[in-house]
């Protein structure tokens, strides 16, 4: 069947990775699933940004009552890695079903 209209393509979304404190096979943290790329990306930048400024802030203070405030930037960009991931994740995950699908189409006649 030739279709009259082209379909836009479907949104990537995140896939759902753990990360952060593990307790056995427990996460306690993890990205949720279905999330859009382009708002998870959004968020990365977010975190990122919140990294970078606590990070010149733990530079500038080096004192013992900063340094729970530099253990947060590990935690911060451990963050914005799980979210970078997941969306690189969802993103080869619709590239291989676009690429099935289209070998499939190129198998199927044309009727005219």
């Amino acid at each position: 069947m030739i279709r009259s209209t082209p379909h836009p393509p479907e949104i990537p979304v995140t896939q759902s990775i753990p990360f952060g404190v593990n307790f056995g096979s427990h996460s306690l943290f993890n990205v949720q699933s279905g999330i859009r790329v382009d708002d998870a990306l959004v968020l990365v930048s977010e975190y990122l940004s919140c990294a970078a400024a606590t990070a010149y802030e733990s530079a500038d203070n080096t004192t013992a009552e900063f340094r729970p405030l530099a253990r947060s930037v590990v935690h911060q960009i451990e963050a914005a890695k799980a979210l970078v991931e997941a969306s690189l994740a969802g993103l080869a995950s619709q590239k291989r079903d676009c690429a099935q699908e289209g070998a499939r189409a190129s198998d199927t006649p044309v009727s005219l």
